[in-house]
């Protein structure tokens, strides 16, 4: 036989002393103990209900507005009068395109062979 630990024998004690407390309440105060009881869990919900209530919104939705009334100014009143020097797209196009470098140095080659068919077409001439 294992003796009980006096620790265990003492949280026992005063859970039957506690349980006797609470069978022995009065009318009044087990009454008053639900209506506190019923308070507690009307306020959590109403708190539940309320997570975003209209006030919050309103705020939230004030600062998406100005953040993006701020941006809208910033960007409308940065804009670049600048313009491209018209030399300078030619060399844009270039650049951006995905054809082969070889192609654009041999340009001037290509532009002579190219004349050169539309004189031969109109002469009437065939290569």
């Amino acid at each position: 036989m294992n003796p009980k630990d006096p620790e265990k024998l003492f949280l026992e004690s005063v859970q039957d002393l506690l349980n006797q407390g609470a069978e022995d309440l009065g009318s009044q105060t087990e009454r008053r103990l639900e209506e506190f009881r019923g308070r507690a869990l009307m306020s959590a919900q109403e708190k539940h209900l309320r997570f975003f209530p209209l006030r919050r919104w309103i705020m939230v939705g004030s600062f998406a507005m100005a953040t993006l009334a701020a941006a809208g100014l910033f960007f409308w009143l940065n804009t670049s009068t600048e313009s491209l020097p018209t030399g300078q797209i030619e060399d844009l196009e270039i650049i951006t395109s995905q054809e082969r470098l070889d192609f654009y140095q041999n340009l001037d080659f290509y532009r002579w062979l190219e004349s050169k068919e539309i004189r031969n077409r109109q002469n009437g001439k065939e290569l």
